[in-house]
């Protein structure tokens, strides 16, 4: 470990021009365009689980509902609080990589008007983006749901008090959560940049650094000159998969609630559910 943190040290030396340039992307991405949705995100997430754990709801669907809504890391987190309060369950865990997919609003202001730039339909884009994730969530339900329902008698009221509470814990979990969030991002970004330096051709540093970080990595898609087609079914996979930033997030979030092996395994499920989506309304429908 200590040789590799020396040879990173001595890379990151040598190459000080790049490296400097991908934390300067890094964190204007970060500050500009994550921080700001995400911490909200973090916030309302953070009470809401809280309310639910009080009022002890145990909806498979609700997780569900909150992942979708909620966007990048949030849905794996709300997975691993639904594993650690149900730990005989399996349902979270096996759902962590299906419903932890960029939130609405991403999809809709970054991906669809930057990055696609209107090239599709709206309508096919959110069909093709979240038909997958509710058939893979339909199928994980039907096959690992437990029935847990929690104590229906129970009747906890949410005070003026406690919801005071709950949000001054939300707001200091989430500028923690967040700030390891950003150093990732950063991380990534000074990666994506040294690839784009030390490999002159861009369609293997175009491999390489697509599935890193899925906001470098979408920019990325979208200059580099490939047919519509294309083009939209490798934005479309990345957004199902994420890129490895988020892999590496969801890990910083979840700690040991959540398998990232599964994780992973779910994700590129997912992947190809999105794919045979993708294809039948483009190439078929």
């Amino acid at each position: 470990m200590l040789s590799i943190i020396l040879i990173l040290l001595f890379l990151f030396s040598i190459l000080s021009v790049p490296v400097c340039q991908g934390v300067i992307s890094g964190l204007y991405l970060f500050g500009m365009k994550v921080f700001p949705g995400l911490f909200i995100s973090f916030i309302v997430t953070n009470v809401l689980v809280r309310v639910i754990e009080y009022k002890k709801i145990n909806s498979p669907w609700i997780i569900v509902i909150v992942g979708l809504m909620t966007g990048f890391p949030n849905g794996a987190y709300i997975c691993s609080w639904y594993h650690k309060n149900n730990p005989e369950s399996r349902l979270a865990d096996m759902l962590a990589g299906i419903i932890n997919i960029p939130s609405p609003a991403f999809l809709i202001s970054y991906v669809y008007i930057n990055i696609l730039e209107k090239c599709i339909d709206i309508y096919t884009f959110l069909i093709i983006t979240y038909l997958p994730v509710i058939i893979c969530s339909v199928v994980i339900t039907a096959l690992f749901n437990d029935n847990i329902s929690g104590d229906k008698k129970v009747r906890n009221k949410v005070s003026k008090g406690l919801m005071l509470q709950f949000f001054e814990e939300a707001v200091d979990s989430s500028i923690s959560t967040a700030l390891k969030l950003g150093a990732y991002i950063i991380l990534f970004s000074v990666i994506v940049n040294l690839v784009v330096c030390l490999i002159p051709q861009y369609t293997i540093a175009l491999i390489i650094t697509c599935p890193l970080e899925i906001s470098n990595g979408l920019a990325i898609i979208k200059n580099s000159g490939l047919a519509t087609d294309v083009f939209v079914l490798m934005t479309v996979l990345l957004d199902s998969f994420g890129g490895l930033c988020i892999v590496m997030q969801t890990k910083c979030v979840c700690k040991h609630y959540i398998s990232i092996k599964k994780y992973i395994y779910q994700k590129l499920v997912l992947c190809v559910v999105t794919l045979i989506t993708a294809m039948l309304l483009i190439y078929v429908l």
